[in-house]
């Protein structure tokens, strides 16, 4: 069974794209944003739980960073990582030729720190003309059932019912450089982190270029094209490291 009847069938997908190496180069640079939270660009939007730091409770971030909205806008190697060309060769066999972007964020979990997300579905939110969004979670950390992993219903996004049964639900265990593809329709959640590591996920959602939102919101770069016809348009970034 090929990648695309996987999601097709589940309406998630888990793909190890980057290395050891990267994972690490992308820790550097989310350090950078969370150790102090960095504020440099009005719409950039860092959300701290506690505004001293408090290395005891995690040394990676000190202030308990939960979300980070807009990273594209942090820098160059933040806009040329939405570009680059593994994840969207899976997206473009998941949606096709044609493909947008539509926002880029990052989820933290410090350590204890209590996740408070209900079941959803992303298109509940991010309304659209269709159901043609994938959203590429970039794990950072080792994930699994103790330390926020996402829990997932597989095969949600082809049912109407809005909560899984607790036997329904799959927590996404998986290595640092490892993506989650996520069906726009796939019901879906955080969990809590129960350990004493700290987790940290980088979120790039992409949409087919026919596919138009109805909710505007203040996502960076939103409807921004990233291919056309399998291919980057002329001018744009492209990052395969």
């Amino acid at each position: 069974m090929n990648d695309r009847d996987v999601f097709e069938r589940d309406g998630y997908l888990v793909a190890d794209l980057y290395s050891e190496d990267e994972v690490a180069e992308l820790k550097k640079m989310l350090s950078g944003l969370i150790d102090p939270p960095h504020s440099g660009h009005p719409r950039l939007h860092v959300h701290a739980a506690s505004e001293t730091p408090l290395p005891h409770l995690d040394p990676y971030n000190p202030y308990a960073v939960w979300k980070i909205v807009n990273t594209p806008l942090a820098g160059d190697d933040w806009y040329a990582l939405i570009h680059d060309e593994r994840v969207l060769d899976v997206v473009g066999d998941l949606l096709g030729p044609d493909i947008n972007f539509h926002m880029g964020f990052a989820r933290l979990r410090p350590s204890r720190l209590r996740a408070e997300e209900g079941w959803h579905r992303d298109l509940d939110t991010d309304r659209h003309t269709r159901p043609e969004l994938v959203t590429a979670l970039i794990y950072l950390d080792d994930m699994d059932a103790g330390s926020g992993a996402t829990l997932v219903w597989p095969g949600s996004h082809l049912r109407h019912e809005p909560e899984p049964e607790a036997h329904e639900v799959v927590p996404v265990c998986a290595r640092p450089g490892a993506v989650l593809f996520l069906h726009c329709l796939t019901v879906h959640r955080a969990s809590s982190n129960t350990t004493d590591r700290h987790r940290s996920i980088l979120i790039h959602e992409y949409k087919s270029a026919r596919t138009v939102e109805l909710t505007p919101n203040d996502a960076a770069f939103g409807d921004l094209p990233m291919r056309r016809g399998g291919r980057a348009p002329a001018g744009s970034v492209n990052r395969r490291a």
